[in-house]
């Protein structure tokens, strides 16, 4: 048996990176898993590669910050199945510029992804959620969420943004068996992570550079991630609301590495 046996989840960003190793691993837990990307074609090649191998797997093609969209899609879940139990909002995008040289389109861009995304998704499910009595939404923050980066001025603040919801979530509807959590990931070997180190002059030296700040020397992989996602929607942290997961390979244990070469 599966941790997550006879469960309905919807994860977004699930075409690719992150959402689609969680999505994978919620199938392999048992799950029925609704993946939601902006690309139909990655979105429903993820599907079907993750179709067959262990619970059932659908898909839908949607921009998380569209709020008519969103509904459709949730009502569209419902239809099939008549429950929600788990959302992962994991839908982000980012622009790497200083704050000087970022744009109002920047700005919305990445917020109407990351912060409006997840209020919207989490909005959409919480009346069945709160109808069953019970349900768990996964929110992804980031290492960024805890401290700043002078590339990312945004991103970090939508990643603080959303634990706050996390935190607000869990205590307005926990007495009605909700739970709303958030992980915390440093680097991830993913595509957004991979836009970043391109968006320096030597991407290559910049990546060998970001992997010798933490400590392993290496960078996370998506399954990483995901195995802890699993963990979190699972009974097994049904004590656990209203808080972040840090899985950061343990870069912000330190300040600064003065000591290895």
């Amino acid at each position: 048996m599966g941790r997550l046996d006879g469960r309905v989840a919807i994860v977004t960003g699930g075409g690719r990176g992150i959402g689609r190793a969680i999505a994978r691993a919620y199938a392999h837990e048992g799950a029925r898993v609704f993946i939601v990307g902006r690309d139909p074609v990655r979105t429903q090649a993820t599907a079907e590669s993750i179709a067959g191998l262990a619970g059932p797997v659908g898909w839908f093609a949607g921009d998380v910050g569209d709020e008519a969209r969103v509904a459709e899609i949730v009502a569209a879940v419902l239809a099939k199945t008549d429950r929600i139990d788990i959302l992962v909002n994991n839908a982000a995008v980012q622009r790497e510029a200083t704050l000087l040289d970022l744009t109002v389109d920047d700005f919305h861009a990445v917020v109407n992804t990351n912060l409006l995304g997840t209020f919207l998704y989490s909005r959409a499910v919480l009346p069945g959620m709160l109808a069953q009595g019970r349900g768990v939404i996964v929110n992804m923050s980031s290492v960024l969420g805890l401290v700043g980066d002078a590339m990312l001025p945004v991103y970090s603040a939508t990643k603080h943004g959303i634990l706050g919801l996390t935190k607000s979530t869990a205590i307005t509807y926990a007495s009605r068996g909700i739970r709303c959590v958030a992980i915390c990931p440093g680097d991830v070997d993913t595509d957004l992570n991979q836009v970043y180190f391109e968006s320096q002059p030597d991407p290559v030296a910049f990546r060998a550079r970001i992997e010798r700040e933490y400590p392993e020397r290496r960078i996370a992989e998506p399954d990483e991630i995901a195995r802890v996602a699993v963990f979190l929607a699972s009974d097994d942290a049904a004590g656990m609301n209203g808080t972040h997961v840090l899985v950061d390979g343990g870069i912000l244990s330190r300040l600064y590495d003065l000591y290895e070469d």
